[in-house]
């Protein structure tokens, strides 16, 4: 029987002295010397070289000098040994480093803000993940050469269903002669971690993956900022009602009573929060001696809510029982820059805030002559009783532009006590 080799393109049984192959007429290397041909041709029948006792370790071992190798084998022990260590690494990095990592974002662009050691331990756990992603995925095709396969079956993949169920029996095929056609390219002058261009390559897979992270991070976050959590009691919701203008048109008359029990529950931005206790306040602030306009408080509301509520995300994420609803009038006798929903509120006992972003957007540019009121809400973190407070103070800034670099009341704060009595 004739010695035959294996076309080095389509991976057919072809003579020896074959210079083409006579079914796909690729044209193959040149005929060795007689002794080399022999030692060849014993060798196309065996499977690639592999330690006699092929281990988790010694397939790790493997998996890691070659994660650039592409054309190459790797036998079915090998292979799957290292899938087994690739796994529990990953299930091991996502337990120690990935659940923190996807707990809140690392970083935001708008407004910019960074999280230094969240982002140094989102780019560890990137960098890691990615690299196990492309060791997995160069042994991959290098055993489906061992099968006879080109690399390109792992196209496979992009077919929902059926595609990786194929992979998957490809890669449990049994080695076969014709893959050493896929060693032709095999010589690597160096290893991989001595070429820039893989390092570039992991670099940029890990920015790429970290920043998926962090999006999904972010819109987590956002989701939790939306929806009340850690409330320590529950109510039914059918007794829910909104606080409404009409709620205030109503009770004009009655500010001053001990608890009110008209609504029990109040909405701030998308969220109902449920109110245990209530009271409400008449105050006769006015201010009319700047900029010919007027700032009135005519209402303060003091709720304790029905357990505890969290607002913000990250480190900005704070529990609140309390809310004080200030409501708020302004009549621009020209035209101003206000900013009350930037206030800042402190109370008689000792807690600042500043307004929370939910609060009523009725400031900013006012053309002279306009009318502009709503309500302003600021949470707190502590408080056993709606009547423990008894005082607050605010402050807020407004501003009218002007050519006159002499005129110092241009800029004003403004800054007002209001006894709750």
């Amino acid at each position: 029987m004739s010695e035959t080799k294996y076309c080095i393109n389509c991976g057919k049984a072809i003579p020896t002295n074959a210079t083409f192959c006579p079914f796909c007429g690729a044209t193959q290397d040149k005929v060795a010397s007689t002794e080399d041909q022999n030692t060849i041709t014993s060798e196309q029948h065996n499977t690639p070289n592999q330690p006699e006792h092929v281990n988790m370790w010694t397939a790790l071992k493997l998996g890691m000098r070659q994660t650039f190798t592409w054309s190459q084998r790797i036998t079915r022990p090998q292979y799957w040994w290292l899938y087994l260590d690739l796994v529990l690494i990953s299930l091991v990095l996502t337990i120690v480093l990935g659940i923190r990592a996807y707990s809140y974002p690392a970083f935001i662009l708008s407004p910019l803000h960074v999280n230094v050691l969240q982002t140094v331990l989102l780019l560890i756990f990137s960098a890691l993940m990615v690299w196990t992603s492309v060791m997995q995925f160069t042994a991959s095709a290098r055993r489906l050469h061992d099968s006879n396969r080109s690399a390109h079956y792992l196209w496979f993949y992009l077919l929902p269903l059926v595609g990786p169920i194929l992979i998957i029996v490809f890669l449990c095929q049994r080695s076969e002669p014709a893959g050493k056609r896929f060693d032709r390219l095999a010589s690597q002058p160096k290893p991989w971690t001595h070429k820039w261009w893989t390092w570039c390559l992991l670099v940029l897979l890990t920015l790429g993956y970290a920043a998926l992270i962090n999006i999904t991070a972010r819109d987590t976050a956002m989701d939790a900022a939306l929806t009340t959590t850690s409330k320590s009691a529950t109510t039914n919701s059918d007794d829910s009602y909104s606080d409404s203008d009409s709620e205030e048109s109503s009770d004009s008359t009655d500010y001053d009573s001990d608890s009110e029990s008209d609504s029990d529950s109040i909405t701030i931005g998308d969220d109902d929060i449920d109110i245990a206790d209530q009271k409400a306040y008449s105050t006769s602030f006015t201010d009319s001696s700047w900029a010919k306009s007027t700032f009135k408080i005519d209402k303060v509301t003091v709720y304790k809510t029905d357990g505890t509520y969290t607002s913000g995300s990250g480190n900005d994420k704070k529990d609140f029982n309390v809310v004080v609803k200030v409501h708020m009038s302004i009549h621009a006798g020209q035209d101003i820059s206000a900013y009350p929903t930037q206030a800042k509120l402190s109370t008689n006992d000792g807690q600042q805030v500043e307004a929370d972003m939910d609060s009523d957007d009725f400031d900013g540019d006012l053309n002279s002559g306009t009318d502009s009121d709503g309500n302003l809400y600021f949470v707190l973190s502590k408080l056993s009783s709606v009547k423990d407070i008894t005082s607050i103070r605010l402050k807020w800034d407004a501003s009218y532009d002007t050519d006159d670099y002499d005129d110092d009341n241009a800029y004003k704060t403004f800054d007002t006590t209001l006894n709750l009595n």
